[in-house]
């Protein structure tokens, strides 16, 4: 399997989601901007956001596209993406009316990632939501939405329209799946694939394969892979920074027919957790079934749960390495284009 439209370089973002345990969440949501202005000064393509309902500690962030809204007026060209927004628990009216403004005050920017919310099952009773159709719900909501931002009239009115208008957002959607099925309606739909938790060679690959081959036109599928990438002086620091999301991930092993009591290393490495040495993790990127190379946005999640391995100035360190040594030596090069000279203030001065 080869990068969507043939050879060439990927786009590089980086993920993520909204950790500081125990922190003023105002203060970490302000470190989330200052991640997006390092990512731009960095030349990285996109930063992406998750979603997560009633977290206070794993997730701390149910409204990202509010959060984007103040990324937008921080920087100039980065792209803005939703990694994802759990769409059967939104109002399509309302979620077209927000992301369209969000797109118009960047310019553009925003990468819609879309997700029915598995790991949110949860919250679906909090939304008066029915989990059991939560596939149903989606794939009823995405066609809404599309309409929607198409300028369809909206039914049930004298032809009222979405306003502001963004028609070109929806080439601009990413679903997110762990099913066939999933991954076939999103080629379908002319949508991109965002392909998340699983092991790449059991889980993230075979989807890849039924989306390319159900796509209307592979040279034109958008395929887009989220892993976790820590460089760092070695794999043990990193296992130690990491404790916390491994005792997060175990569940999931058997799910993906890994036994619970894998060390950390291989936990870490059957979840696409790239970590250690920067010639080590550029190997097991170089590597991989679904890394880079194989697909045309290669989105690295670069902040841990808690630690050292949440921390603003390692996560900014991490982007650093990634963008300056690891990205180029897999065939990418920085983003070009405008980037302000003073960006809007958003909080602490960094620490670079």
């Amino acid at each position: 399997m080869t990068a969507p439209g043939g050879p060439g370089p990927f786009r590089l973002g980086f993920l993520t989601h909204v950790h500081g345990r125990g922190r003023p969440v105002g203060a970490v949501y302000r470190e989330l901007v200052e991640l997006f202005v390092a990512g731009e000064e960095l030349g990285f393509d996109g930063g992406w956001i998750a979603q997560h309902h009633f977290s206070p500690d794993y997730g701390r962030l149910p409204s990202p596209l509010l959060l984007l809204a103040a990324a937008a007026q921080a920087t100039r060209r980065i792209e803005l993406g939703t990694a994802v927004v759990v769409l059967p628990l939104e109002d399509p009216i309302r979620l077209a009316e927000d992301a369209a403004v969000l797109d118009a005050l960047s310019d553009g920017r925003l990468q819609l990632g879309l997700g029915t919310g598995g790991p949110s099952a949860p919250a679906f009773g909090a939304f008066d939501r029915d989990v059991a159709r939560r596939r149903e719900l989606f794939a009823e909501a995405r066609v809404r939405l599309r309409d929607l931002l198409a300028g369809e009239q909206i039914a049930g009115t004298d032809g009222l329209r979405l306003h502001p208008p963004a028609p070109t957002l929806t080439s601009r959607f990413w679903d997110s799946t762990t099913s066939a099925d999933g991954a076939r309606a999103a080629a379908r739909a002319g949508d991109g694939l965002l392909l998340g938790i699983g092991p790449a060679a059991s889980a993230q690959r075979p989807l890849a394969d039924v989306y390319l081959a159900a796509h209307r036109a592979p040279a034109g599928a958008r395929l887009a892979v989220s892993h976790g990438v820590f460089p760092g002086p070695d794999r043990l620091a990193a296992r130690v920074d990491l404790a916390p999301d491994i005792a997060r991930f175990r569940p999931y092993l058997g799910h993906f027919g890994f036994p619970a009591d894998l060390d950390d290393g291989a936990a870490l490495d059957a979840m696409n957790v790239h970590h250690g040495p920067v010639g080590v993790v550029i190997h097991s990127l170089a590597t991989n079934p679904v890394g880079p190379a194989a697909v045309s946005y290669f989105i690295a999640a670069v902040q841990g749960e808690a630690g050292a391995a949440a921390d603003l100035g390692a996560t900014l360190r991490r982007m650093e390495l990634i963008a300056t040594e690891i990205a180029p030596a897999l065939g990418w090069r920085p983003a070009a284009g405008p980037v302000p000279d003073t960006p809007t203030p958003v909080g602490p001065e960094r620490k670079r």
